[in-house]
């Protein structure tokens, strides 16, 4: 009895392994004609993403060209420092603005720190165009056109240097 029992087991066990197997080529055959039919839909796609984008990549190649930043040896990551740079100045939740010359050594031209980002985020964009290095990099962005120093207050502390500032910070945080 026990071999009938192990026999009818194995049949069963059998059955149901044919029954998966035809299954999944059933499965297949369905997928084949789906991918058959679909496929020069999603060719001729691919294919106008890959124009497109070859077109994008020829016309930011001409305004390097035309900014003169096609021929700057540069470091490559200056778009990450230029980003980790402000993103830092805008958490610090202080006030930026140039130093007084007379009465009083406080801040003129005050922004909050994140108003000051948004419209310094513009500034860097050509900024990572044009520099060559980081030094370069921070160097203009600390100052505003006409060569002044931005500084820096957070809380009612002594407005610092905005370069002396990220330098402090940068050195925390890698």
């Amino acid at each position: 009895m026990f071999k009938w029992s192990c026999l009818a087991l194995a049949v069963v066990a059998m059955g149901f392994l044919g029954w998966m197997v035809n299954d999944l080529r059933t499965e297949i055959k369905q997928a084949t004609v789906t991918v058959n039919t679909q496929l020069p839909e999603i060719l001729n796609k691919t294919r106008d993403t890959a124009e497109t984008v070859a077109v994008l990549a020829e016309d930011v190649r001409q305004v390097r060209d035309l900014s003169g930043a096609a021929d700057i040896a540069r470091d490559k990551t200056l778009v990450a420092y230029a980003d980790r740079v402000l993103d830092l100045i805008e958490a610090s939740g202080g006030r930026v603005g140039l130093k007084k010359k007379l009465l009083g050594g406080g801040l003129k031209d005050v922004s909050p720190a994140e108003q000051w980002v948004v419209a310094a985020r513009k500034e860097a964009l050509w900024l990572v165009m044009r520099a060559k290095s980081r030094e370069e990099l921070l160097e203009r962005l600390c100052k505003n056109k006409f060569g002044s120093d931005w500084h820096i207050q957070e809380n009612n502390d002594k407005p610092v240097p905005l370069r002396d500032w990220i330098s402090g910070r940068l050195a925390d945080h890698p």
